[in-house]
């Protein structure tokens, strides 16, 4: 009975064990991708559907409003066009020739066609561009129809209501135009003007009128001209109903506006705003079918979801085939590992069964662990064989530390040297300025003596010597007193450096002394130095030490880190903190790399011994830091990224030794 239970608890960690770790990426990677594939595919699909409907509506809101502006333009154009027909020339003749016959009352309404054009309208072609009228009328100065034309016979003729009553009663307006509606609920655009013959009165001789019957007609020439594939339609501000569609078979005459909305989607302004007469408010209407946009963003959805699963299955095998390869790697990886080790060690190869690579590996591991265990037991024993000549390594050691105290010191003298050799020299620039000056000086007041015995100094003459006598004292003032200032300066940083007498000092001072120092190395360079100290900032310390270590941070940067580097920037920032100060020494150089900058303060160290580096510059800095002013100091740096030197001193080393102890 035990046996029974015992063996399903052993077959799935055997299984587990037996399985690839492709065959196990390949499964996890089908299980979740299609979990993935399917929300992101939701998340998706929702996302581009409402994206897609928003730039849509906002693109057919704007096509909406292109489409409004040009039945603007049209209808303004109209009311233009009739106005500059009435004062053509003839027209103007027309009907001042028939002035005497229409003083009878109207018989009969003299009718016009295509093939029988009246005279007073211009040329077909020209119409064809100007007016878009159903029927042009011409009536007489008391308002009587004369004539009528018509392009297309084949439309309804007008109702007497319009002809008879509701023209004349227009006419009689102060406006030109109209929108009106007769009895049969037919809506009318009417544009009239009155012509006026050669003499000039404000009773017109005749009225020219153009009527357009706004219907679907109409309205489907009108779209044709804008360019646009949606639907447009005209709705009575009045009932919202439908009264002209330039797709009648989808949008019928008579339709609400409420059923509209619920299959279209309607765009347009509410009622459209002219300058003149409207007695039916209209509503101008672009409409585009929502079955439509559906079909259109179901349409994009499907396209993005073809090529979403084209490109999770493109990442599934991507990742099989990244899985296969590494399982492959970590195969050999382990087997020449293992190898390495049996021929280290000396050990005999065991058999291992096919399974999961990750876990073949772990065993491996942990057969390789056992084993490295009993030779290091071998090994320990081998160590203590090693201790006598440990000791006789570290007598050894202890002489070579004297040696290396003394070329520390020597690399000391040495630095001094150099700023010996360094102040001389820019000491002998304005020494020298200072003679010439004064041997010109000399010799004019050689020949201003001169001609003052010989009576010929002029007044002029005088002038001029008083003038060179001026600048000359001035230029040997200005050099002097450079010359005392490197005097002075060297003379503390010298005293300082040899005698190392802890005493108060100012930091600002201090590394100013110093760069003046170093005056000789950075003339020749185009690099910018900065100090951020507060000038009034003191420690009681040892400048001699705080000197070198500055002088010694600036050479590293000019031998190493802007080696060549023509432009370079370095920055000295020191701030006060409770009971020390932090200095912060930087540059933007070549920066160093991490092997080289653990290995920064390790003595004869350097990067540089074919240009002269001695490897002790750093070395010397760490021990002025951590023995003689009692402070840490750290290097963080990167390659390409300059160096950076935090050190933090205490305000005074003395106090600070005290507090330790």
């Amino acid at each position: 009975m035990a046996s029974i239970s015992e063996t399903p608890n052993k077959f799935w960690p055997i299984l587990w064990r037996r399985t690839t770790l492709t065959a196990k990426a390949l499964f996890v990677s089908i299980t979740m991708g299609l979990g993935f594939w399917i929300l992101t595919d939701l998340w998706q699909s929702s996302l581009l559907r409402e994206t897609f409907r928003q730039e849509q509506m906002r693109t057919l809101e704007i096509q909406a409003h292109h489409d409004r502006l040009l039945f603007d333009e049209f209808i303004r154009k109209q009311e233009q066009s009739v106005r500059l027909l009435s004062h053509l020339a003839p027209l103007i003749d027309w009907t001042r020739e028939k002035r005497e016959e229409w003083r009878q009352p109207p018989t009969s309404i003299r009718s016009w066609n295509g093939e029988n054009r009246p005279p007073w309208l211009p040329l077909p072609s020209i119409m064809r561009h100007l007016l878009a009228s159903s029927f042009m009328l011409l009536l007489d100065d008391r308002k009587r129809v004369r004539e009528f034309f018509t392009m297309d016979e084949s439309r309804l003729e007008l109702p007497d209501s319009v002809t008879k009553t509701l023209i004349p009663h227009l006419l009689g307006t102060d406006e030109h135009s109209h929108i009106v509606s007769d009895g049969d609920g037919t809506i009318y655009l009417i544009n009239g003007s009155g012509t006026l013959g050669r003499k000039s009165s404000t009773q017109p001789d005749a009225f020219i009128v153009s009527v357009i019957a706004m219907d679907d007609h109409f309205l489907t020439l009108f779209h044709t001209r804008s360019n646009s594939d949606s639907i447009v339609a005209l709705i009575n501000g009045n009932d919202t109903k439908v009264f002209a569609s330039d797709h009648p078979e989808k949008i019928h005459v008579g339709a609400t506006l409420e059923q509209l909305e619920k299959k279209y989607d309607v765009f347009g302004k509410r009622f459209l705003d002219y300058n003149f007469s409207i007695d039916v408010p209209i509503h101008f209407a672009t409409l585009v079918s929502k079955d439509d946009l559906s079909r259109i963003i179901n349409e994009v959805i499907h396209d993005e979801r073809k090529k979403r699963a084209i490109g999770y299955w493109t990442l599934s095998l991507v990742f099989f085939a990244l899985v296969f390869f590494l399982t492959r790697k970590l195969t050999t990886f382990t087997e020449g590992m293992i190898g390495s080790a049996i021929a280290q060690l000396g050990l005999k190869k065991q058999n291992v069964a096919k399974g999961d690579q990750l876990l073949i590996m772990g065993e491996q591991f942990q057969w390789m662990i056992d084993e490295i265990l009993r030779s290091r037991r071998r090994e320990i024993a081998r160590q203590e064989e090693l201790q006598d000549t440990n000791f006789a390594l570290q007598q050894s050691l202890i002489v070579v530390k004297r040696t290396q105290a003394q070329l520390v010191e020597a690399e000391k003298m040495a630095s001094l040297g150099n700023l010996v050799a360094g102040v001389a020299h820019e000491i002998n620039t304005p020494v020298g300025s200072s003679v010439t000056a004064a041997s010109f000086l000399k010799q004019e007041s050689q020949k201003c003596a001169a001609h003052f015995s010989d009576g010929t100094l002029k007044k002029s003459e005088l002038e001029n010597y008083f003038q060179d006598v001026t600048e000359s004292t001035q230029m040997i003032l200005q050099n002097l007193n450079r010359a005392a200032d490197l005097v002075r300066s060297f003379k503390q940083v010298a005293v300082d450096r040899t005698s190392e007498t802890k005493r108060k000092f100012r930091l600002h001072e201090c590394i100013q002394q110093t760069l003046l120092s170093l005056r000789p190395h950075l003339k020749k360079t185009r690099h910018k130095i900065t100090v951020d100290c507060p000038e009034t900032l003191e420690i009681t310390s040892f400048p001699g030490a705080f000197s070198q270590v500055v002088s010694n941070f600036v050479v590293n940067s000019l031998m190493h880190g802007f080696h060549e580097i023509e432009e370079g920037e370095i920055f000295f920032r020191i701030e006060p903190r409770h009971q020390e100060v932090l200095f912060q020494y930087s540059d933007n150089g070549h920066g160093m790399d991490e092997s080289v900058r653990q290995r920064v303060f390790e003595p004869f160290f350097t990067t540089a011994r074919h240009r002269g580096g001695s490897g002790l510059g750093m070395h010397i800095v760490f021990n002025l830091v951590t023995q003689t002013l009692k402070g840490t100091i750290r290097c963080i740096s990167n390659p390409g990224q300059g160096t950076l030197m935090e050190i933090h001193l205490p305000l005074d080393p003395d106090s600070c030794q005290e507090e330790t102890s």
